[in-house]
């Protein structure tokens, strides 16, 4: 019998004392089109393309501070185009600037900073949001269903210690992503912090809960796909399964654990290997190690050895020419060489899932492949210890989200004692550039955005939204590091220590 405590309403933790809140006006009686979902039943609204409707208009109480400030509002569902949001004053409709929302995935925030003398008119006038570049509204959550941090806010610019936000964040359904490959970044962030900082693991638990009690409920899964439309009970690709694990953890013969090996079976090909119709990187870590988890839990030799299946044909297939492409198409062309986020979940896959098999299957195989990449990935760090969107491409610019995965896993091989002194180091500089990147309340920015847009946008430097997977990244990261203090004689790891005190 599967046990889930009833979902949060709320955000289990206290909301942040930084946060201005703003009421909203806009149409009640609008619905996303194209049979899309807001998720959870949340209060939102369409920002509307100009002319077309009136704007939406936020609002604050007569007493809110006005220091400088960032103007943060969240997107609902999912979108598929380059828009822009003009943000007007409601009474005088002085521009104070614009924001650029490209591909945006639900529950991503997006900012406008505003100076002292624009956060004041701001919150004298009010504000107006229209759509001035796009061809549809981009729906936004408005509260008071959602977390604090979810609505329309000014968050003033200088306040908040980064670190300790960031656990605050993850540690709460602020952190809640799309069920998937995303959210099961938050996850595993949750359950590494969880094991790393024993003081707080009570608290980590119930955002645990919290998060699994959104999409799961009397052995049945409840979702929004990535074009944000309902699913129940299935599995919309190979993405979607790495919240398997968390799922697996806590009732390993859960439906939705048994619905997960039922798909991976159904879209195994001829070597075994488990795919939609290209063959991708994302694999290694949303197949390989949810895999090799559930293989542990029902000790099942086939899951396990299937489970190294996806690693080996992924190498086989995707590795040209000394570099990482993220996928194989049907076709046989390779695309994304060199893709910062495909050498995460490469890595990733490889670290987690030899962990999880060690004792159990062979994997001598898995940690050196897993060394190669990491000290591959060692020369092409940049001086601030991040690496860049496509790691051997200066003018793609520095890209957080694939950073805080690599950083993830080098500090996973260093916790496990496979990776020597030089990685370990490797790490703690990309967490030390990570920190750099966090804004006030607590989010990664700097990431490149959902790759919706295509190889050729990634390679135009757009590194600017922030990053829901890359924030849980980050989270697994830090978590996995704090654990490492010690040396690990076995295998001659090296020692780490990163303090965080949330």
């Amino acid at each position: 019998m599967s046990v889930w405590l009833p979902p949060c309403p709320v955000s289990p933790t206290t909301p942040s004392p930084h946060f201005a809140l703003a009421t909203c006006t806009s149409d009640p009686e609008a619905q996303p089109s194209g049979g899309r979902r807001v998720p959870f039943g949340w209060t939102a609204a369409p920002v509307p393309v100009a002319g077309e409707r009136p704007p939406v208009r936020l609002a604050w109480s007569s007493g809110t501070r006005a220091p400088a400030a960032v103007l943060r509002f969240t997107v609902a569902c999912d979108d598929r185009e380059e828009k822009r949001v003009t943000v007007r004053t409601a009474v005088t409709g002085t521009e104070l600037g614009t924001v650029d929302v490209r591909f945006a995935d639900p529950h991503q925030r997006f900012g406008l900073y505003l100076e002292s003398s624009k956060a004041e008119v701001a919150v004298r006038e009010g504000v107006a949001l229209e759509v001035t570049r796009g061809t549809s509204p981009l729906w936004i959550f408005i509260g008071p269903d959602s977390p604090v941090s979810h609505r329309p806010c000014l968050l003033p610019a200088a306040e908040g210690d980064p670190t300790a936000e960031l656990f605050t964040r993850l540690a709460s359904l602020d952190s809640i992503q799309p069920f998937g490959w995303m959210e099961g970044c938050v996850l595993d962030a949750l359950s590494e912090m969880e094991r790393s900082f024993p003081q707080q693991a009570d608290r980590i638990g119930i955002a645990l809960t919290a998060h699994l009690g959104r999409y799961i409920s009397d052995g049945d899964i409840h979702y929004e796909d990535p074009r944000s439309k309902p699913v129940v009970n299935r599995y919309y690709g190979i993405e979607a399964t790495l919240p398997v694990v968390a799922i697996a953890d806590r009732d390993h013969d859960h439906p939705a654990v048994r619905r997960a090996v039922e798909d991976w079976r159904a879209r195994a090909d001829d070597e075994g290997c488990v795919r939609d119709a290209p063959t991708t990187a994302e694999g290694c870590y949303t197949v390989a190690y949810p895999m090799a988890f559930v293989a542990r839990r029902w000790k099942s030799p086939e899951l396990a050895a299937l489970a190294r299946a996806q690693l080996l044909t992924r190498r086989e297939r995707l590795f040209s020419g000394g570099a990482l492409h993220l996928r194989l198409l049907p076709d046989s062309t390779r695309i994304y060489r060199d893709w910062a986020r495909a050498y995460a979940w490469y890595l990733l896959g490889l670290v987690r899932t030899a962990r999880v098999l060690d004792g159990h299957e062979e994997t001598e195989d898995l940690w050196r492949e897993a060394r190669e990449v990491a000290a591959m990935l060692l020369d092409l760090q940049t001086p601030d210890g991040l690496w860049f969107c496509f790691v051997n491409e200066p003018s793609s610019g520095v890209e957080t989200s694939g950073s805080a995965g690599i950083a993830a896993a080098l500090a996973l091989g260093c916790e496990t004692g496979r990776f020597g002194d030089e990685i370990g180091q490797a790490a703690r500089r990309a967490w030390g550039g990570l920190v750099n990147r966090l804004t006030p309340d607590g989010w990664l920015s700097g990431s490149s955005q959902a790759n919706k847009g295509g190889e050729a946008f990634q390679r135009s430097g757009g590194t600017a939204c922030i990053s829901g997977c890359g924030h849980g990244a980050d989270g697994a990261a830090r978590g996995s590091a704090r654990t490492v203090g010690r040396p690990c004689a076995r295998h001659g790891g090296g020692r780490l220590s990163l303090e965080f005190h949330p």
